[in-house]
């Protein structure tokens, strides 16, 4: 049982607390007294540390993904063996993408887009090492107290389908909802299958489901292997077309039709489907619909690929290379024309680049960096022929001031309005109707039920001017208070002497406070007083003895 483990030592690791369990193996919160950090660590079940096979992959890929040191990748601190315990030991991070999702249902795009940089970030880095995931999925995307998402778990897939016993059985170790097509027919894998697994991830993040669902396992790997997926904007219409083309081309059957690489794949989402600079933002909203290029190098060679195949009967070979590049030439030709033609319209304006940028970020929320207070009108041309005519030229009208909602919050609080999330932290938006609405912002919490993690008011947008709204969630701890004698007094109050929490002890349950400084007394009669100071971190379960020294009463 995972008991077991509990208050033991595992190398210098102190084991604290069950956070977790998964097919293979336990999952405990602990503590590194020389790094002086919160740790995983994960022990083993003891069906597959009974297996010398089982057990000596199980470590060789832990080392080697303890060797894989890269922002996105969690830094594993150990691997060993102590008695009949087989354990590794990793940074503890905050929270998972399973979790972020539960609080959202799904993700707006600008943070589907930056899930999607820093997990392709990091399998980029590790196939260049030589090391496929093979079980990319929600439960193995964590993220740190910055935001960045960071993948778990690199090669403990392939530790546990590599055994001998696994291997007898023939059975496929991974998730069957984030399979790949070669994944689910037992073939060999590149980094190309990490990448399928991804697009269902980013389906499932985008969409609230996964592509492909079923009854069984044999169900689903069929579906891998031979259904074309759904269209994710069918469930989520606010979906960009451009983010949905990326999530389907990693979901394509045949790896040739997908990503070459994470590289190639971490460049389209950096070069197509995000602006990084004021400057940028400018110069990539100013192009019109005409002037770009609807999709990458990489997309285009993809789709040039499969209208072959389908012409040929076949994947084209060095004989049709040539007629690729030809076309390929003339489509550029066509593109090149087609934005010559357009060099002579006027660039639009600031106000037009900010409409653009709201539009393609739907809700609309952008940083507040990026949008002034105040923007200014563009006076439509008069009508030149008009006026050659001797006709008076129209009058021009300016538009109404716009009508825009400042929201400030910490960074990573989820806001949301009327339920639909926009964004995180402090953000802007000009597109919200005029009317009631309710604003929130949501800490992610890892104490329920935790009240001050969300925080909430009601606004009302009128037909133009500037509305700012300022919230403050803050996430939760628990104390766990043991007091000696029983039926004494505490009292917990904030740094500044507000009461918090009051009663008698012993406690039946933990108390949930939010993350911040308390003092807390402890009184009983005969008894001297107790007085202790905590801080409480969000997530942190905080334990607080308190055994007085009394005097019994004199007789």
């Amino acid at each position: 049982m995972p008991e077991r483990h509990l208050g033991q030592t595992l190398g210098r690791f102190r084991v604290d607390s069950l956070i977790g369990a998964g097919g293979f193996a336990w999952v405990y919160k602990g503590y590194d007294p020389e790094l002086d950090i919160p740790v995983a660590v994960k022990v083993l079940k003891p069906q597959y540390a009974g297996d010398e096979n089982v057990e000596e992959r199980f470590r060789r890929e832990a080392s080697t993904a303890a060797k894989l040191r890269h922002p996105n990748i969690v830094r594993i601190l150990a691997v060993g063996r102590q008695d009949s315990a087989v354990y590794f030991v990793m940074d503890l991070l905050p929270t998972g993408l399973d979790t972020r999702l539960q609080l959202l249902g799904t993700l707006p795009e600008p943070m589907l887009i930056r899930l999607g940089l820093d997990v392709t970030a990091a399998l980029a880095f590790a196939h260049r090492e030589g090391v496929i995931h093979r079980d990319i999925k929600t439960d193995n995307i964590l993220f740190d107290e910055h935001g960045n998402a960071v993948v778990a778990d690199f090669g403990i897939a392939r530790a546990m389908s590599d055994s001998s016993e696994h291997t007898r059985t023939n059975m496929v170790v991974g998730t069957p909802q984030y399979f790949s097509p070669e994944q689910a027919r037992g073939q060999s894998l590149d980094g190309r299958s990490d990448l399928y697994s991804l697009g269902v991830t980013l389906f499932k993040a985008a969409t609230g489901v996964v592509p492909f669902q079923g009854d069984d396992w044999y169900e689903i790997a069929r579906a891998h292997v031979e259904d074309r997926p759904p269209r994710p904007g069918s469930f989520n219409p606010a979906l960009s077309r451009d983010m949905e083309r990326v999530i389907l081309q990693c979901l394509e059957k045949d790896p040739e039709d997908r990503y070459p690489s994470a590289e190639a794949l971490h460049a389209e989402l950096t070069q197509r489907l995000i602006v990084t600079t004021p400057q940028e933002q400018e110069r990539t909203l100013s192009l019109t619909a005409t002037q770009r290029l609807p999709f990458s190098a990489s997309a285009a060679a993809a789709r040039w690929r499969r209208t072959l195949r389908r012409a040929f009967g076949r994947t084209p070979g060095r004989w049709a290379l040539p007629g690729a590049i030809a076309l390929l030439a003339i489509a550029i030709v066509i593109v090149t024309a087609l934005r010559s033609r357009g060099r002579g319209a006027p660039a639009p304006t600031r106000t037009a680049a900010a409409s653009s940028l709201a539009t393609r970020l739907p809700p609309s929320a952008v940083p507040l960096d990026t949008r002034p207070d105040t923007v200014a009108a563009v006076a439509p041309t008069p009508d030149t022929t008009a006026g050659a005519l001797g006709t008076a030229p129209q009058a021009t009208h300016q538009p109404p001031p716009p009508r825009i909602l400042h929201v400030t919050a910490p960074a990573g609080a989820v806001i949301t309005v009327d339920g639909v999330p926009i964004g995180t932290g402090s953000l802007s938006s000009d597109s919200l109707a005029a009317g009631r609405h309710e604003i929130a912002a949501t800490m992610e919490s890892f104490i329920a039920p935790c009240s001050t993690a969300r925080a909430s008011t009601h606004v009302r947008l009128g037909a133009h001017g500037t509305t700012r709204v300022s919230l403050t969630p803050r996430a939760c701890g628990s104390m766990a208070l043991d007091v000696v004698p029983a039926g004494a007094h505490f009292a917990v109050t904030t740094a500044a002497g507000d009461s918090v929490e009051n009663g008698v002890a012993p406690l039946d349950t933990v108390l949930v406070l939010p993350a911040g400084s308390y003092h807390l007394q402890v009184s009983a009669r005969y008894c001297a007083p107790y007085t202790s100071h905590f801080e409480l971190a969000a997530g942190e379960e905080h334990h607080e003895w308190a055994h007085l020294i009394c005097v019994p009463p004199s007789s």
